[in-house]
């Protein structure tokens, strides 16, 4: 499905508003008039698109989500041990990336989780052939769950490709059997 050319104009133009305002006030002290007056757009138009901050929010992430995902993941279909390899590499060096953004991230987090969680379960199910989208959700959710309890736990000196590996044993293989 193709959007209209001005539709997505003024999209770019709030997206691009919207990074700049919540860099600089935050996103709990942005409000939609900021977004709208940077972005040199009625109001209207913003809710014509858009029902709240949060609806914006979330648009923001998934579309920036979908485009990293695009760009940096194979294609054709891999194995499935070498697709949650990778969503876990992608994952674990895009959250280190997002250190900057710790005073937003209390509000943005369960954004971030919910878009990522979606897009990993979407891409389980359309490479894969996941029969259960609730298997999907299950294994997207351990994927996302475990690279950030990881990243919040400050674990020292781990490359992402070490996260990968323990997370793609993990989620395969789950635990090792005690003894």
């Amino acid at each position: 499905m193709t959007t209209d050319r001005r539709v997505r104009r003024t999209r770019s133009l709030l997206r691009q508003a919207g990074i700049e305002v919540v860099r600089e006030k935050g996103f709990r002290a942005t409000r939609v008039r900021d977004i709208t007056e940077r972005a040199d757009v009625n109001r209207a138009t913003f809710y014509a698109h858009y029902t709240d901050k949060y609806a914006f929010a979330e648009a923001m992430v998934r579309e920036e989500i979908r485009r990293r995902f695009a760009t940096r993941l194979p294609a054709a279909p891999a194995p499935v041990a070498g697709l949650i390899h990778g969503l876990a590499v992608l994952l674990s060096e895009e959250s280190g990336r997002a250190d900057g953004c710790r005073r937003n991230i209390d509000v943005l987090r369960p954004l971030i989780q919910r878009a990522v969680r979606s897009e990993v379960s979407g891409l389980l199910v359309e490479r894969h052939a996941y029969e259960s989208a609730v298997t999907a959700h299950i294994v997207g959710s351990a994927i996302v769950g475990a690279v950030c309890w990881w990243r919040e736990s400050g674990l020292p000196d781990t490359s992402p490709g070490q996260v990968a590996d323990e997370v793609t044993r993990a989620v395969l293989y789950g635990s090792p059997p005690t003894s």
